[in-house]
């Protein structure tokens, strides 16, 4: 090779690494200054105390309650709505008090700011306030992605809550993590990384939730093409990140079919629902992603049991 052209080459290699890892600085600076504007602005407005709804619904209808426990983040606690009976948990126990021609007990146990990890204490909690669960919804994933928390731990966290309330035969409806990268005040680049990284929780949560029996309801899916197309009706003015009042009943529509299935009753308008709520026509090329990520909360969980039961001999 002449010594002129190897230079030639070696310059114009060295031209486009630095360019590539230029652009990459540049483009994790822009995306660490919009985080760190928009955490500002999103941060939750002090509303005082926040203690989630609960309570007994359709008390005028015959029969033994239907107990329903709610568990999750600011989502299942309805953080932002000034009527109570717009909560999604109060929502979810007025239709299925309908459905069931039941009364319905609802013990609400979520958190605001609650992510995965915080799920275990909740069902301790939920156990001791209330026994002899029908179904548990769960929702949970938004602070874990704009935590960064570590997926791994994220999913095993909710593994062991799944396995712990079907191993009591409790039926468990879980809705998955929301599109963020529908929140008006993320720009771009965040606003990118904040889509993928909801749907990648949101694959992985589906996996992990399907294979310990029980349900999922995508809210990306179901409800992202909805707050994307009007984000004025669907978000909390106060700060544009929480679900108003219409977007806590749109939620709660989608979640109440699974809901009422896993109960075991079935809504007429629903003919059949499935175990996995979600739009088919939605790409998922993060699944690869998802299935290692539940592949090796699964390994972890195993050797888990594996120890205890060996304590055990």
């Amino acid at each position: 090779m002449p010594p002129a052209f190897a230079r030639r080459t070696a310059y114009v290699s060295g031209a486009v690494a630095g360019a590539i890892v230029g652009l990459f600085l540049t483009v994790t600076a822009v995306t660490t200054i919009e985080g760190l504007f928009a955490r500002g602005r999103l941060s939750p407005t002090r509303l005082g105390a926040v203690i989630p709804r609960g309570g007994l619904y359709g008390e005028h209808r015959p029969g033994s309650a239907l107990k329903l426990g709610m568990m999750g983040d600011s989502h299942a606690v309805g953080y932002g709505v000034s009527d109570l009976d717009d909560t999604p948990g109060a929502l979810l126990a007025m239709g299925l008090a309908d459905a069931a021609d039941r009364p319905v007990e609802l013990t609400n146990v979520g958190e605001v700011g609650a992510e995965s990890r915080d799920l275990i204490a909740q069902l301790a909690t939920l156990d001791a306030e209330i026994s002899d669960l029908d179904v548990v919804v769960i929702v949970v994933g938004a602070n874990d992605v704009m935590h960064l928390a570590r997926l791994t731990d994220a999913l095993w966290s909710l593994s062991v809550t799944m396995r712990s309330l079907r191993q009591d035969g409790i039926d468990v409806v879980v809705a998955t993590c929301l599109d963020l990268g529908t929140v008006q005040p993320f720009s771009q680049p965040l606003r990118f990384f904040a889509h993928w990284s909801s749907r990648l929780t949101a694959t992985s949560q589906a996996i992990v939730v399907l294979r310990a029996g029980g349900r999922t309801v995508s809210l990306a899916d179901t409800l992202g093409p909805l707050f994307h197309r009007d984000p004025e009706t669907m978000f909390w003015a106060h700060d544009h990140l929480h679900p108003s009042a219409a977007g806590y009943r749109a939620a709660a529509a989608a979640m109440l079919p699974s809901v009422c299935a896993a109960a075991g009753y079935p809504r007429s308008q629903d003919t059949l629902v499935p175990h996995r709520v979600y739009s088919k026509a939605a790409g998922h090329r993060l699944a690869w992603w998802a299935f290692r990520a539940s592949r090796r909360v699964g390994a972890r969980l195993t050797a888990a049991e594996a120890a205890r039961d060996a304590e055990k001999v």
